[in-house]
């Protein structure tokens, strides 16, 4: 049986340009060795029932995202959406291990800051410069798709969303399908560093999605560091 994986990978290759064929299957390989500062987070979120008998219940959902590692001690970078009024938060990483998560910061703007108490340094993930991101350069992304779990997807930026009042980059438009379970997934360059955390798709489009700038991540970071 193939490798879930392996069929996206494939799916990758046949529908990128030819220009980038060689340039983007590279940067795959080497994403790869980074997915141990992917995490997956998980929220669970309890609600009281009653019957028209008057029988008492509880039913429990789940809500599910990606999220990336941004300090060794344990802080990590998400979606503001998977974890608004969570009552519970849980973050798996890469070697299994589950872990409850706090929140330190949740942003308006669709980012939230996470800690967990783990027992050794976590691998963080390096940022890159989102001020200096390109038309057209090569991303790749990784997710925690229901699909693949984790899951890896190239593809390019194709427009640049700034402030109207600050002239800073604040979001990224991408070539990327997303499934559900990718949110709060890197968007990284081609050195592994991070550019820009998955927020969601256009419905419209299968292949239109965005993530948000990493400097305006990074700003809000430094005051937790």
């Amino acid at each position: 049986m193939s490798h879930p994986r392996y069929l996206t990978l494939c799916l990758l290759w046949l529908t990128m340009p030819l220009s980038t064929y060689a340039q983007e299957t590279s940067l795959i390989g080497r994403m790869q060795n980074l997915q141990a500062s992917l995490v997956e987070v998980k929220t669970v979120y309890s609600r009281a029932l009653s019957t028209r008998n008057g029988r008492m219940g509880v039913a429990s959902y789940e809500r599910h995202g990606a999220g990336v590692i941004i300090d060794p001690s344990g802080i990590i970078v998400t979606n503001t959406h998977i974890i608004l009024n969570a009552p519970h938060i849980f973050v798996g990483l890469a070697n299994g291990k589950v872990l409850k998560a706090t929140v330190l910061y949740a942003s308006p703007a669709d980012f939230s800051f996470l800690k967990v108490n783990a027992p050794s340094p976590l691998a963080a993930i390096s940022w890159a410069d989102s001020s200096q991101a390109q038309l057209g350069e090569v991303i790749v992304a990784l997710g925690s798709s229901e699909l693949n779990h984790q899951s890896i997807l190239g593809g390019q930026i194709t427009s640049l969303i700034e402030n109207k009042s600050t002239g800073k980059i604040e979001l990224l438009e991408l070539n990327l399908d997303l499934h559900q379970g990718d949110s709060g997934g890197p968007i990284l360059d081609q050195q592994g560093r991070l550019l820009g955390l998955i927020m969601g798709k256009q419905k419209s489009e299968d292949r239109k999605s965005y993530a948000i700038a990493s400097n305006k991540i990074r700003r809000e970071y430094l005051k937790y560091k």
